[in-house]
């Protein structure tokens, strides 16, 4: 069987084809080689283009398993919500279409909403409204927060505890989920297909604040900080300072996030549905 993944080189992208690609063939598109490991044979890389529409077809393969995803937007390099999560969708939906694709993976977004106020939310949403629309058996994940080595969270902390000794925490909730729940969850979708035409939500076992999820995020780096969890009026008076970050610790959008708890419906499918067991996340 022949998988074509896109966003193989990132965080969830490394663990899903470090577990697949034991067993199946992978056409891998990547901008920039550097960041790939020791890779099998079974691996073919191929330059990234964003004519992914024209890519799918040149390589015809059985899945395609998507993993591409931004959590902020730089658009002076024309990185938006809009290019990753709906216009890079389009083109792999319409490339899947004319290769016969049997099946499409599609990691989406814990609270993806067309009504949100962020745009990142609604992004998600019309993304995972093309798939569902493009007549292809599809399986739409959910992720909460992920929890893994390389989780981009442990190296923002590790940034900041050198400049302050204190962390400021949004109030509201999350449930993280390992990222093997997540990596095997895709596996199953791979190789059951039966398994189709479904929105399954990946939330670990414990619903935490984001004071919590930062306390274990410092302890699990070593590093010793208060943590203080504050209101996101709070946040929102100092969002002029942070755009003099070139990363921000916490932009606009991820405000308006924050406006609902990142924890899981109970009205859809779970991974202890699929693999019958959960992990815990923060065993890491």
């Amino acid at each position: 069987m022949k998988l074509f993944i896109t966003g193989g080189t990132g965080f969830v992208g490394s663990y899903v084809v470090d577990d697949l690609e034991r067993d199946f063939q992978i056409v891998m598109p990547v901008r920039t080689p550097q960041k790939i490991g020791k890779r099998t044979e079974n691996v073919h890389i191929i330059d990234f283009s964003e004519n992914l529409s024209r890519l799918i077809k040149e390589h015809k393969p059985d899945i395609v398993i998507n993993l591409l995803g931004i959590l902020n937007e730089n658009r002076k390099k024309g990185v938006t919500f809009q290019k990753v999560h709906v216009e890079f969708v389009r083109e792999i939906v319409e490339g899947a279409i004319e290769a016969g694709v049997q099946k499409i993976i599609h990691i989406s977004a814990l609270g993806a909403d067309i009504n949100s106020k962020s745009m990142y939310a609604q992004t998600k949403a019309e993304g995972e409204r093309i798939v569902k629309n493009s007549g292809i058996d599809y399986v739409i994940l959910r992720p909460s927060i992920i929890l893994g080595k390389g989780q981009k969270l442990f190296e923002d902390l590790k940034k900041f505890s050198f400049l302050t000794p204190i962390i400021f925490a949004p109030k509201g909730k999350v449930q993280p989920v390992h990222i093997e729940d997540v990596v095997e969850t895709i596996r199953k979708a791979v190789e059951n297909i039966e398994l189709k035409n479904t929105v399954i939500e990946l939330c670990g076992n414990r619903i935490v604040s984001y004071k919590e999820l930062f306390e274990f995020a410092l302890s699990y780096i070593g590093k010793k900080r208060a943590v203080i969890e504050m209101p996101s009026s709070f946040f929102w008076a100092m969002i002029p300072i942070f755009r003099l970050f070139p990363d921000p610790p916490i932009t606009e959008d991820q405000l308006y996030l924050l406006e609902k708890d990142n924890i899981c419906s109970g009205k859809l499918p779970t991974q202890k549905d699929v693999l019958g067991k959960v992990r815990n996340p923060f065993k890491i």
